[in-house]
């Protein structure tokens, strides 16, 4: 399943997410979150480090420790803005996976916002939810501060 969490800039998406995940994987869930980087080209390394320099020389890098992996892989601008094809491409073995932004993508989605004027700005998908710490009309509604409701609401629309 594939659920995203989308609203405005400095809303608590991020806070919701790091407090959501540890309660869903506590549950058994396996849990992925692509984050949107809106700003085209990203480092996930340091300039002059082996990975950064094998990079730059024109082959995709794969960073391996005992416990942790990371891919950093060439694509072109419409697979990256393709949250379909990263999820097929990359992320088939999780139960669910959480993104972070992409709002244009027409997910169903969980809407955090700090007013609740705000919604209306993410309706280009289904919206389950609404985080925000007023009451919005017309739509499940949790307070910021209620992650557990959020993840147990999220275990009841999986089943």
């Amino acid at each position: 399943m594939i659920l995203s969490i989308v609203g405005t800039s400095d809303s608590g998406k991020t806070t919701l997410i790091t407090r959501i995940v540890p309660i869903l994987r506590e549950k058994g869930l396996k849990v992925a979150v692509v984050k949107r980087h809106a700003h085209g080209d990203f480092e996930i390394d340091r300039e002059g480090k082996d990975s950064w320099k094998i990079y730059r020389s024109g082959a995709d890098v794969v960073m391996a420790s005992p416990v942790k992996l990371a891919l950093i892989r060439r694509v072109d601008e419409e697979k990256g803005n393709n949250l379909d094809w990263i999820c097929e491409r990359y992320l088939g073995e999780y139960d669910l996976i959480l993104t972070e932004g992409f709002s244009k993508a027409g997910k169903d989605r969980i809407v955090v916002v700090k007013t609740p004027e705000e919604v209306e700005h993410f309706k280009q998908g289904r919206i389950l939810a609404v985080v925000c710490d007023e009451e919005v009309e017309g739509y499940k509604w949790f307070r910021r501060d209620d992650a557990e409701s959020v993840a147990d609401f999220i275990l009841s629309i999986m089943t």
